[in-house]
């Protein structure tokens, strides 16, 4: 048993992009203890810490040596080993150099029944401070780093410098080099508040030291929830509730060290703008939290974090004040020229826009997407007036000065300015809603209208990029054709709306010259949605064998599937689910040895015994309801009326031999399964179950 200690690493930087600065500590621990593992280490848990200048981990409980271990290789065989006279030839000593041994070191055993030569021998395990420099240099060469860069004359490479390097291996300094520095046992404290070293003596003090004599929170939850409990405090002092993403959250936890919040104000003057303009230009222009009241109305404050416990904090304060000013009032000035005009007035100059070289303009897709619109709203029983004039306008606001500068405002723009030019409330809606989802879980479009032209604009896309040849690939998806994929489903199940998926496709199809959207490019999409929906319900932990049974019907409606696998999932819930699905898949079995004999309907007077006509009895008894259940899509009320088939199946199977010497009984006996067969397919097929 070897001793054990904790073992410090962290990396002083220049100051890391905030966002990064999480995910680069959580992937440095990860490495880490990975590299250690496969090195034969045995640690306990492990922590990392992460401010702007600092990646660190904390590994507990850390082997001080490998364990000792039996290193054996087989080499060549014994007669290619020897030549005729027995002398060694080149294999076997080139065998016995990559081994640092004589051949006659060597020993000879049978492996699968033939000599080979082999090689054994028992190797002492390396201490820790042996082992540590390579294994710290493999794991940083792993970290994956998007734009590594260099700094002074050397050719280290990481995401930004690296200007100090502790490693602890408890209260010992570990001897290892990298990015042209030597580790050193001490880490450094706040860039003003405490610049100076700071000796860590134990890799368990580390944290506590950086807090108390470094004024860093150097864990970044503890620092993210003291975040948290300071803007709270202040927005509970104006009285308003802060807004703010996780995202953004994130980010700023990422931009401080020591968090000191602090209130500030702005011009009422500037809330004539759309507040969704104020809110972007706050939270990613400066990293401000903004403030709402109780009623959700933007108030003319905000939360800014600083990093430094300032003795003048009002001059902070005024500075970052100063600093909103200008945007807001670019903001506004672009927002006031926008107004001037009407947003359809823009439609011509659409024509200027390039959609995709091979596309056309978006006057092109604007008009494709009002057909597609009209044809889905019918379909849908939806208002095709407002459904047409929304895709008329929906990408008129894409040519204004605020979306130019805010790209995040595509849409809601568009919302603010067609109520500023009379445009019906619905129409307006449905031009914001028609980029939703903007983000995976995001907010779905409410208005049927919304509904229409988000999924007509969205297929569009679809098949055109599909068409041209520029589907997505790995990790490539310049087009934005998986959330598009995505999107569209997730309205059409979630929001239930029942619409023949293949025809939508065709129709969008339709709208592009033939020569590109062909069948087999139609077929793709479809092909490449259904993986995307059977990605979806995977996501949300219906088990696989559900999503294929259901799958393997290809209903043509999203939201007609997901009614299915619901019904299925709960099915199989029943006491006779499990031999349902057995006897299903027995049935199966038999329909697929006699496939391309034609049953036809079951003829009642050739039922000669008792357990067959009592299933042809019940399966007459329950079929017209069934049926009209599945009519219906009350697939779970068929499902458990088909429940009821479970005695007389098992029955008929337990009496019955199908496959009779009397070829009409045979085939009368098909019928009658091919007739069960039928009812459950109506909704699933049940053979692909697992018990």
């Amino acid at each position: 048993m070897t001793d054990k200690k904790d073992l410090l690493v962290e990396l002083g930087t220049e100051d890391l992009p905030a966002r990064l600065v999480l995910s680069q500590a959580t992937e440095l621990g990860e490495v880490l203890c990975e590299q250690l593992a496969e090195a034969e280490l045995r640690f306990g848990e492990h922590r990392v810490f992460c401010t702007p200048r600092r990646l660190a981990v904390v590994v507990e409980q850390l082997d001080a040596c490998q364990p000792d271990r039996l290193v054996e290789r087989w080499g060549p065989a014994k007669a290619i080993a020897f030549d005729e006279a027995g002398n060694p030839t080149a294999a076997a000593t080139g065998f016995a150099r990559s081994c640092d041994i004589e051949v006659d070191q060597l020993q000879i055993e049978s492996n699968s029944g033939e000599p080979k030569l082999v090689f054994r021998e028992q190797r002492a395990g390396l201490e820790i401070q042996a082992l540590l420099p390579e294994l710290l240099k493999a794991v940083f060469g792993k970290l994956s780093v998007r734009k590594r860069m260099r700094w002074n004359a050397g050719e280290d490479e990481f995401i930004r410098p690296v200007r100090w390097l502790t490693v602890l291996y408890g209260t010992e300094i570990v001897s290892a080099r990298a990015f042209g520095l030597t580790c050193g046992g001490v880490s450094y404290g706040h860039r003003f508040h405490s610049p100076k070293a700071i000796k860590i003596p134990q890799p368990s003090h580390y944290n506590r030291l950086l807090e108390t004599e470094g004024h860093v929170l150097a864990d970044f939850s503890a620092r993210q929830e003291e975040i948290l409990n300071q803007v709270s405090a202040l927005a509970t002092r104006a009285k308003a509730e802060p807004v703010y993403t996780q995202a953004l959250l994130d980010e700023i936890t990422g931009l401080v060290e020591w968090p000191q919040a602090l209130l500030g104000e702005f011009d009422p003057r500037f809330l004539e703008v759309p507040r969704e303009v104020l809110i972007i230009t706050m939270q990613d222009k400066q990293k401000y939290i903004p403030l709402v009241d109780q009623a959700g109305m933007l108030l003319p404050r905000f939360i800014m974090l600083s990093n430094i416990d300032s003795a003048a904090p009002e001059q902070v304060r005024l500075g970052n004040e100063k600093v909103i000013v200008p945007r807001f009032e670019d903001a506004s000035f672009f927002w006031q020229r926008d107004l001037a005009r009407a947003l359809e007035s823009r439609l011509e100059t659409l024509k200027d826009v390039v959609f995709e070289k091979e596309l056309g303009n978006l006057h092109d897709k604007t008009l494709r997407t009002c057909r597609l619109a009209e044809a889905i709203g019918e379909e849908l029983g939806a208002d095709l007036q407002t459904c047409q004039r929304a895709a008329r306008l929906s990408k008129c606001d894409l040519l204004t000065e605020i979306v130019t500068e805010l790209p995040e405002m595509q849409g809601i723009a568009g919302r603010y300015m067609a109520l500023h030019d009379g445009e019906e409330p619905a129409v307006a809606q449905a031009i914001e809603e028609q980029y939703l989802p903007r983000q995976a879980g995001g907010a779905l479009p409410k208005s049927v209208p919304g509904q229409v032209l988000a999924i007509a604009d969205k297929l569009d896309t679809l098949v055109g990029i599909f068409a041209i040849g520029k589907k997505p690939t790995g990790l490539k998806d310049p087009y934005g054709l998986r959330r598009a994929a995505l999107g569209v489903l997730r309205i059409l199940v979630e929001t239930e709306l029942n619409i023949d998926l293949p025809s939508a496709l065709k129709r969008a199809g339709g709208l592009f010259p033939a020569k590109l959207a062909t069948d087999a490019v139609i077929g793709e999409v479809h092909e490449y949605m259904i993986k995307r929906l059977y990605a979806y319900f995977s996501a949300r932990d219906v088990a696989h064998d559900v999503i294929d049974a259901v799958l393997a019907n290809r209903p043509a409606s999203p939201f007609d599937i997901a009614t299915r696998i619901d019904a299925v999932a709960r099915f199989r819930k029943l006491e006779d689910a499990a031999r349902l699905a057995a006897a299903n898949k027995r049935i199966r079995n038999i329909l697929k040895k006699t496939a391309g004999a034609e049953p036809g309907a079951v003829q009642k007077e050739l039922l000669r015994q008792d357990a067959e006509t009592d299933l042809y009895t019940a399966i007459e008894a329950m079929s017209r309801d069934v049926e009209d259940l599945f009519h219906q899509r009350q697939y779970e009320q068929a499902l458990r009326k088909l429940a009821g088939l479970r005695q007389p199946i098992d029955s008929f199977f337990d009496h019955v031999m199908v496959m009779d010497d009397d070829e009409a009984l045979k085939i009368n006996r098909i019928a009658l399964l091919a007739r069960i067969d039928a009812l459950f397919m109506h909704v699933a097929d049940f053979s692909r179950l697992q018990s």
